[in-house]
């Protein structure tokens, strides 16, 4: 009988961010601000484009495609495209490992089954009004066989990379799940390290060797990923924003915003569509 031993399995943890199916109009033209997400679509016909640096990356069409984190691209639509997105953040993960990994965006190879679920997803998606956790678990599930795509397609030498990643991650991901279900507290280094059972500065040094960030920084970087969202798909005031994501108040919150992201809040807010069939998780 075979034994398996833990992996990359045991440290992912999906966050999604939002989920839908809407028909791409000329408002998506415009730059990408929120980095930290992978996005993963599926266009019912070619049409829209992204673009990075001198690089044309046209949607497929009814393919899977995913853009990894940490790209910075603007996007171009041709004709009215309609697309099922999800997108989603592997909870710890760096960025800049990510990057390292998975440069740039791809299209999946095609996979029946895989396929077949993404299609009866979009019509899940199309016809529900909020994301259940039923749904939300599908939705999961599609982003797991994707991410087991990526790994399987991975030469010998990255392989390797993500899974030092990995692995890296899963003695912090007590850590990290405590963070990101607490953004709204006093998140200090001695508190995380208590959470971690062990003194604060092993602790920090451990962090910085697995993250590529201090602890404090990271904190920073998920409170400004948690407000985006809740700028797009809440009606929260500015107010409420930045006291559920942990900031002292909304001026702070504005100044740190706008650093990170290009835009202030109200302005990130109301450039951004209100479409129909798009849910944010819960949490």
């Amino acid at each position: 009988m075979p034994v398996l031993i833990p992996g990359i399995a045991d440290s992912l943890h999906i966050r999604l961010f939002a989920a839908g199916s809407l028909v791409l109009k000329n408002w998506w033209t415009e730059t990408d601000h929120i980095r930290s997400m992978w996005r993963l679509c599926r266009a019912d016909r070619s049409g829209a484009v992204l673009l990075y640096g001198d690089t044309r990356f046209p949607l497929p069409a009814k393919r899977l495609a995913l853009v990894p984190p940490g790209l910075k691209f603007k996007t171009h639509l041709e004709r009215p495209v309609k697309e099922l997105f999800i997108h989603f953040e592997v909870v710890g993960w760096p960025v800049p490992a990510v990057r390292d990994i998975f440069p740039e965006p791809c299209t999946l190879a095609p996979d029946p089954l895989r396929d077949q679920i993404a299609e009866e997803l979009r019509k899940e998606i199309e016809s529900a009004d909020q994301l259940g956790p039923a749904l939300s678990c599908r939705v999961k599930s599609l982003v797991h066989r994707v991410l087991a795509s990526l790994e399987d397609a991975l030469p010998g030498e990255k392989a390797r990379l993500l899974r030092h990643m990995a692995n890296g991650q899963l003695s912090l991901l007590e850590v990290l799940r405590f963070i990101d279900g607490r953004l709204h507290e006093s998140l200090d280094n001695a508190r995380l390290a208590d959470i971690a059972h062990a003194s604060e500065s092993c602790f920090i040094r451990r962090f910085r060797q697995a993250m590529g960030q201090t602890p404090a920084q990271y904190v920073q970087d998920r409170r400004v990923a948690r407000a985006a969202e809740l700028l797009v798909c809440t009606e929260q005031s500015i107010d409420e924003v930045a006291q559920r994501c942990g900031f002292a108040n909304r001026y702070y919150f504005s100044r740190v915003f706008t650093e990170r992201v290009g835009r202030p809040p109200v302005r990130y807010r109301n450039e951004r569509p209100v479409v129909n069939n798009l849910f944010l998780e819960s949490g």
